[in-house]
């Protein structure tokens, strides 16, 4: 077990780097964004990209996923390999050709040629960009997809700069910017990689791509139903309420995205860890385990960051936004219950079992759309925020009921303790006096000690013999 859960911290730690990094980037880029071009463009801009998020899965019949997956079962042999990343490869191809074709119509229907061309020229790189982070991370190069994250940062750093702000190509600056990133990070992916190696058309085998494709095929209900609860939000608030609100609410994200991201660095990390130990003769308690450290670790991070909410919003945004600070407490306790949610979809994976991720979230997503649409005129834009939190509870409610009959996972009373904390530090953000946020903020700090302290501490001394290490070998 011992094994097991240093892999787990190794790769988190690696993924950590990267993300960190250019999550902060993007973060601190995000007020600038919103000041270089209008309120409204800005909410065009997110809505876009939300949408091309969903496009690129269903056209490449999610092969970057399955190419992740298969190879990560595989052991590294350059044959194994070849079979699967060349067949994954031709379904990709295969999406971007029908994805071309899509565009151009819509360009010449439309009778706006250049702006469908930009957006197709987007979608397919950044697919493209997708299928090699999935492709790298199933060769288990870790290091790599962290230097993937990192260059395609700042090459949206200095692109969008460039065409937005020193040239003011405006909203079409947002969208050549992000198209530059993502194709100079394939190339400089590309010639890291190299993958081209494993490209055999020898190797083309209909039952391969069969296989893959009952992998993948049915997770696209769940790329659509995660769209419908992450991003349809943003469409029914962008028609019932306008594009500048479409825009307060993006920014109201940009804080629980902070939590999301450190998930995510864990969540990579586990899906690897959860196929490497599903064989295991103690895996259930080597889940729960894992399960319960991860909801006290991440939640305590979840605190500190709603505690230093009222300082990012007073520093950070202009004034037009602060209707966001009030949504942002409440899309993070929804992250919190996705987390959750999503370290049983880790389980799901690694059984292969693609369609029990599928229609839970496909239930989850339904209860997301009725209940949004049902407070949307009643609550205006907190209905969107209201909407996320109840469909990631009854997720992870589903799930939690469905994973018991087989890993039997279980909350820690300590937890339970936890999510209480939690709310309190919420409720706090809607008082907003500036006297119970400062104390508020030296409790989060306490908090996140006392709950993190054997791990800071274990932390701490790894890096006392280290240097102590080195001081000897001079």
């Amino acid at each position: 077990m011992e094994e097991r859960s240093k892999s787990l911290i190794k790769n988190t730690i690696i993924l950590s780097f990267g993300n960190f990094l250019t999550k902060g980037i993007m973060f601190f880029m995000t007020p600038l964004f919103t000041r270089w071009i209008s309120q409204s463009d800005y909410g065009v801009f997110d809505l876009i990209l939300t949408y091309i998020s969903l496009i690129i899965p269903i056209i490449t019949l999610e092969s970057s996923e399955a190419v992740f997956r298969f190879l990560a079962d595989k052991k590294p042999t350059n044959n194994s390999y070849r079979v699967i990343v060349t067949n994954s490869l031709l379904i990709n191809l295969f999406g971007i050709v029908l994805c071309s074709m899509i565009g151009i119509v819509l360009g010449v229907v439309f009778n706006n040629f250049y702006f469908f061309c930009l957006i197709l020229l987007l979608s397919i790189f950044e697919g493209l960009n997708t299928y090699l982070n999935m492709l790298v991370r199933g060769l288990k190069k870790i290091d790599i997809y962290t230097i993937s994250n990192i260059s395609f940062c700042i090459f949206m750093v200095i692109s969008v700069t460039f065409f937005v702000k020193i040239i003011n190509l405006d909203l079409n600056g947002m969208f050549i910017g992000y198209f530059f990133a993502y194709f100079l990070n394939v190339i400089f992916i590309s010639l890291i990689v190299k993958p081209y190696k494993f490209i055999d058309f020898s190797v083309l085998s209909k039952k391969e791509i069969k296989s893959m494709l009952e992998y993948s095929i049915p997770l696209i209900p769940t790329v659509i139903s995660w769209w419908i609860i992450l991003v349809s939000d943003r469409t029914i608030v962008s028609i019932f309420l306008g594009t500048s609100v479409t825009a307060i609410l993006a920014i109201a994200n940009k804080i629980p995205n902070l939590c999301q991201t450190i998930f995510n660095v864990f969540h990579f990390s586990w899906q690897q860890n959860a196929i490497e130990t599903k064989n295991d003769v103690d895996k259930k308690e080597y889940y729960n385990l894992i399960f319960n450290k991860m909801i006290k670790t991440l939640s305590s991070i979840v605190i500190l960051i709603m505690a230093f909410d009222f300082i990012i919003f007073y520093i950070l945004f202009d004034e037009r936004y602060f209707l966001a600070y009030y949504q942002a407490p409440i899309l993070m306790i929804s992250i919190i219950f996705s987390m959750m949610s999503q370290f049983i979809g880790g389980i799901y994976i690694a059984d292969m079992n693609s369609k029990k991720n599928g229609y839970t979230i496909l239930f989850a997503s339904i209860v997301n759309l009725v209940v949004h649409l049902m407070l949307i005129k009643f609550l205006g834009l907190y209905a969107a925020s209201i909407s996320t939190l109840i469909s990631y509870i009854l997720l992870f409610f589903v799930r939690y009921k469905d994973i018991k009959t087989s890993v039997r996972l279980h909350i820690d009373k300590e937890n339970i303790i936890v999510f209480l904390i939690i709310l309190y530090f919420a409720i706090g953000i809607f008082i907003n006096n500036i006297y119970m946020n400062v104390f508020n903020l030296i409790l989060s700090i306490l908090f996140c000690y006392f709950f993190n302290k054997i791990e800071l501490h274990t932390m701490f001394c790894s890096l006392l013999n280290y240097k102590k290490g080195r001081f000897l070998k001079r």
